[in-house]
C-alpha cells in the first residue's frame, strides 16, 4: 500500500511541475534586445571584423560541435568569416539594427533587420561579395552557463 501511495505522490508532484511549466510565457525584451540582443550584436561585430578568435568566443558555445569538428589554424580571419557566414545566415548581416525580442527561461528570439551579405571565396582565393538585399526576421540565441549565444536557426525574410 504504501508503494501504491508513494507513486501516486509522485505521479501528483510530476503533473504540479507540467502544469506550473505550462504557466510560464514569454517575456518582451526591450527595444535593444536585452542581454540577448547584445550577445547577438557582438557576435555580428566580430565576424564583420572579421576576427576569428572574437568569432569563435561570441557566436559559439564552448562545446559547440560545428567549431569542435572544424580545423581553426585552416582558416584566416577572412576564410572563416567566408565560411561562418555560409554557414549560419543570420550571421551574414551587417548593418544590424535589433527592434526588441522574446524570451522564455534560456531561450530568446531576437527580432533584427539588416543587410544580408552573401560572399563566396573563389578558387584563386580572393573572396567575392554575390549578393545583398535587406532583411528582417528573428534570430534564435540559447543561454548556457549564463552566456548567451547564437543558436544557429532563424527566420529572416526580404
Amino acid at each position: 500500500m504504501r508503494a501504491k501511495a508513494r507513486m501516486i505522490a509522485i505521479y501528483l508532484l510530476v503533473s504540479c511541475g507540467f502544469i506550473l511549466a505550462s504557466f510560464v510565457h514569454a517575456s518582451s525584451l526591450p527595444a535593444d534586445g536585452g542581454e540577448p540582443g547584445k550577445a547577438y550584436k557582438a557576435c555580428v561585430d566580430a565576424v564583420a571584423k572579421p576576427d576569428k578568435a572574437a568569432m569563435v568566443a561570441l557566436c559559439f558555445a564552448k562545446d559547440d560541435p560545428w567549431i569542435k569538428k572544424s580545423n581553426l589554424d585552416y582558416f584566416t580571419n577572412e576564410t572563416f568569416q567566408v565560411e561562418v557566414r555560409l554557414e549560419w545566415p543570420a550571421l551574414r548581416l551587417i548593418d544590424v539594427k535589433i527592434t526588441g525580442g522574446l524570451v522564455e527561461l534560456d531561450t530568446a528570439d531576437v527580432f533584427t533587420q539588416g543587410i544580408m551579405l552573401l560572399q563566396r571565396l573563389e578558387p584563386t582565393g580572393d573572396i567575392v561579395e554575390v549578393d545583398r538585399y535587406p532583411v528582417k526576421g528573428t534570430v534564435k540565441l540559447r543561454r548556457k552557463n549564463g552566456v548567451w549565444r547564437y543558436a544557429g536557426t532563424e527566420k529572416l525574410e526580404r
